[in-house]
């Protein structure tokens, strides 16, 4: 009942569909990592993903608001009209826009001024005229005058 040719036989089919099994599921793995992936879609469909991009774009950006004129009183009538409105309310565009404006302002200051403090201190001696062996030979224990 026990043939050893059987047996074998088995055994190696069944070895050969654990190492498909084993194939497939590094199969499946690699395609489940390449689809969470957004730089693959990029890859794939770099049009698709531009115009995505766009479109979110356009539906996050905030709308323009609409533009509210004082009315001005006429002079045949200036007492009925009441005090004439000097500023309208700044558009949420323009609020977005100077607050980014100085943001990068900020940023652009700030390098600037670790810059400029780096420089001085990197140039002090330099900068106060100290330059040459006099400036660096009166801290020597060597020194002798």
């Amino acid at each position: 009942m026990n043939d050893p040719l059987l047996d074998d036989t088995v055994q190696a089919r069944m070895q050969g569909v654990r190492s498909e099994i084993d194939h497939d599921l590094e199969d499946v793995s690699a395609s489940a990592r390449s689809m969470v992936d957004w730089k693959h879609y990029v890859k794939v469909y770099p049009w698709v993903c531009l115009g995505t991009a766009a479109a979110l774009g356009f539906l996050i950006a905030p709308k323009r608001s609409t533009v509210v004129h004082a009315e001005l009183p006429t002079p045949a009538d200036p007492a009925k009209a009441g005090p004439p409105v000097a500023n309208a309310a700044p558009a949420a565009t323009t609020t977005f826009a100077r607050g980014v404006f100085d943001a990068l302002v900020g940023a652009v200051a700030g390098i600037a001024v670790r810059e400029a403090i780096a420089y001085v201190s990197q140039n002090t001696e330099r900068l106060l005229g100290l330059t040459g062996d006099a400036a660096t030979n009166h801290h020597d224990s060597n020194y002798t005058s």
